[in-house]
């Protein structure tokens, strides 16, 4: 791992700030009198915890690049001009100066994250009875459940086709707060930490609120204090981590770990539907179009920058080589030309300023109610992957058909047929589902396909391999292995 100096100080305070060096951490006495102070107050703890989603929500992970910018570029999601910046990474050309200055950044920040996790997690241990057991055990499962998905991700993006090598050489993994560079392991031996992470996250979480009270319940337990109750899916409660689960091990080709994770879930959700499909006429209302399904959503991210950077990458005024934006006919080829799909017309609509001829891109664009709870969320774990998930890896084919129609009536869409082929529909649904959600990338690579639509172009697949699939390590890493 890069080489790193992080100060206490900023590691708790707000976010770890990460620069070069050759030291790995400097650990000076100051900073250990701050951590005795942020850790001898109950509050100070939260803090410490809260910072842990601020990292999360930062531009180089899921509040821009691994949702809606760099992970979509490489998922063809949008038209790259010849002019605009991104195209050598629409390109695959990992080697040139812009796509290393995109990447870098985002392996840098994820790491830091861990780190940060790892390191709260051993200050929540070196000052027990701040807080109690209760509390603790949840603060510690949604620690360790971040550091999993960050090193998850990583593996995803930086390691192996896994499912054609999957004992190819994949990331390093940080399970502990660590002051040395810790090995690149097999990728299966990284899926292999990721779901140990993922079991203890859900042990600890085994009380989590949201498994009595649903999501924004209240209740008297944690002496009523708030943080630990409301919310829950801006946080990675018990559910979020089961589906996390479920992705992973989809992800390491254990289709029947996979369907038994996500099928305890929607068993779950039919007994207790704290998380409902969000209705017609809420998806698609004129004024306050709750675009992202919020009520679907296990954990969404909250990020008070998102119009900024809707208008920063989608906004209709944008000059063609830098508005994100797809090509119209690739664009109806993915919904099929059916606008009756909850996820089309809010989401994509040919503006009326801005001279464009294209749909642009309206998912995160601001509400007119202020009030709504939806606003500034970005999905991050949802209902509709789990169904997914349940259709790819159902047993009997007419099962998997269940599925698929359960989201599609949810969507607005028509059954699917007796003779649908489950893959076929699997890929559509992926395609029109995350747009701008960082996942669509990942679902080529662990699917190994040889062919995917070429977004900058009007027809046409791009042939993919490893070297594309692959993404290079940044150099820093490499020359510190």
């Amino acid at each position: 791992m890069k080489k790193y100096i992080y100060k206490i100080a900023s590691l708790f305070l707000v976010s770890v700030t990460a620069i070069s060096c050759s030291d790995f951490l400097d650990v000076v006495p100051q900073d250990k009198i701050l951590e005795e102070q942020i850790y001898s107050s109950e509050a100070g703890v939260q803090n410490a915890h809260n910072g842990l989603y601020m990292q999360l929500v930062s531009n180089s992970l899921y509040g821009r690049q691994l949702t809606m910018d760099a992970i979509e570029i490489l998922g063809q999601q949008y038209n790259m001009t010849s002019n605009s910046a991104q195209s050598p990474l629409a390109n695959y050309s990992y080697a040139e100066k812009a796509p290393k200055a995109t990447i870098a950044p985002i392996w840098e920040k994820a790491f830091a994250t861990v780190l940060s996790a790892n390191k709260f997690l051993e200050s929540l241990d070196e000052h027990k009875g701040v807080v109690s057991e209760e509390k603790a055990d949840l603060l510690k499962g949604e620690a360790i459940a971040i550091r999993a998905m960050l090193q998850f991700d990583m593996l995803r993006m930086f390691g192996p086709i896994y499912k054609v090598s999957p004992s190819d050489p994949g990331i390093p993994y940080y399970d502990k707060f660590e002051t040395v560079n810790n090995p690149i392991l097999p990728a299966n031996e990284i899926m292999a930490k990721i779901i140990a992470d993922l079991d203890l996250s859900l042990k600890l979480l085994a009380n989590d609120p949201i498994l009595t009270i649903g999501k924004y319940g209240t209740t008297n337990a944690y002496n009523g204090n708030p943080y630990y109750f409301t919310n829950r899916a801006q946080r990675m409660n018990h559910l979020a981590v089961k589906a996390l689960k479920a992705r992973a091990l989809l992800y390491s080709g254990d289709k029947v770990g996979a369907s038994k994770v996500a099928n305890e879930i929607i068993d779950f959700l039919k007994a207790k539907p704290y998380f409902t499909w969000t209705p017609f006429l809420e998806a698609t209302n004129a004024a306050n179009p709750d675009r992202t399904f919020s009520s679907e959503n296990f954990f969404a991210l909250s990020d008070y920058t998102l119009y900024t950077k809707q208008k920063a990458l989608f906004d209709a005024t944008l000059e063609d080589q830098v508005i994100y934006a797809p090509i119209l006919s690739r664009l109806n080829a993915v919904f099929e030309a059916n606008d009756n799909d909850y996820r089309s017309l809010p989401s994509w609509k040919i503006p009326i300023v801005g001279g464009k001829t294209q749909k642009t891109f309206y998912k995160y664009e601001d509400v007119a109610d202020k009030k709504m709870t939806f606003r500034f969320q970005i999905p991050i774990l949802k209902m509709a992957e789990v169904y997914l998930i349940a259709a790819e890896t159902a047993a009997v084919p007419a099962d998997g058909i269940a599925f698929l129609n359960t989201l599609r009536f949810n969507r607005g869409l028509t059954n699917l047929g007796t003779t649908a082929v489950v893959a076929t529909e699997v890929t559509k649904e992926y395609k029109k589902e995350f747009i701008g959600e960082g996942q669509l990338f990942f679902y080529y690579k662990r699917i190994n396909s040889s062919t995917i639509p070429n977004g900058s172009a009007s027809s046409g697949n791009i042939t993919m391999s490893k070297v594309q699939y692959v993404v290079p390590m940044p150099d820093s890493e490499i020359n510190f292995q």
